[in-house]
């Protein structure tokens, strides 16, 4: 297959929280504007767990900020938890009446409730931008190479499925006891003539690695378990 490489100067992120500023970074360098994951970090809403400690954002917040700053922004979801798939065929308007809906409803699998509806209402933000939604059922290696033809894609991803790693604290330490299997922000910048994948990690060292389709497939997936399938494209 024909091989794609945009080019991104990797970075690594400067805390633990800060996976998705830092892969936005890298993404809107190429597009030509120079701003740290630090200087994202204060422009982008965040999230606090039930102890009051900073969770950083949820992606659908960088995605707003991005419309907000007049990006073509595209978010494609395979969530089936707070997303329902029976809405792929409604119109803006009609998904964020069900969203408002489903507020203080049943929480989703691997989210309590606080969690549950704020990531109602992080979608509801975005569609209230000129961002686009697109949901689907399932991600394929037909979409990611598509969208790769355009510029790269930023992924959410589960860390333990990208690398067959086990399961971490909050320090990022290893626990497979009490540990935790997180999800993780990357950006997907090119494709070899083998159809694997380019991607820069803010977090893995070295940052830049080649994944084979089948895996990337599977991490992406996984990321349901915090209702993080999806996948964000960022043009000018």
């Amino acid at each position: 297959m024909k091989a794609i490489d945009h080019k991104i100067t990797h970075q690594y992120q400067p805390t633990l929280t800060t996976c998705s500023q830092t892969a936005l970074s890298m993404i809107l360098a190429r597009l030509g504007q120079s701003i740290s994951p630090l200087e994202l970090e204060k422009e982008t809403p965040h999230v606090f767990d039930k102890d009051g400690n900073d969770a950083g954002s949820i992606n659908q917040h960088l995605a707003t900020w991005c419309a907000s700053q007049g990006y073509k922004v595209s978010l494609y979801t395979f969530d089936t938890h707070i997303i329902d798939q029976s809405w792929a065929g409604l119109d803006r308007p009609h998904i964020i009446e069900r969203l408002e809906v489903s507020k203080g409803g049943r929480p989703a699998p691997g989210l309590d409730d606080i969690w549950s509806d704020l990531f109602r209402q992080a979608y509801i933000d975005y569609l209230h931008t000129d961002g686009d939604l697109m949901i689907l059922p399932y991600v394929s290696t037909a979409l990611l190479y598509s969208l790769l033809e355009k510029g790269p894609v930023l992924p959410a991803i589960a860390f333990s499925t990208l690398y067959g790693s086990g399961k971490t604290d909050m320090n990022d330490k290893f626990d497979d006891v009490n540990g935790k299997s997180w999800n993780h922000s990357i950006v997907i910048y090119g494709v070899d003539g083998s159809g694997n994948f380019l991607i820069a990690d803010p977090l893995k060292k070295p940052g830049l690695h080649t994944i084979e389709p089948e895996r990337m497939i599977a991490a992406i997936s996984s990321a349901q378990t915090e209702c993080d399938n999806l996948i964000i494209q960022i043009l000018k």
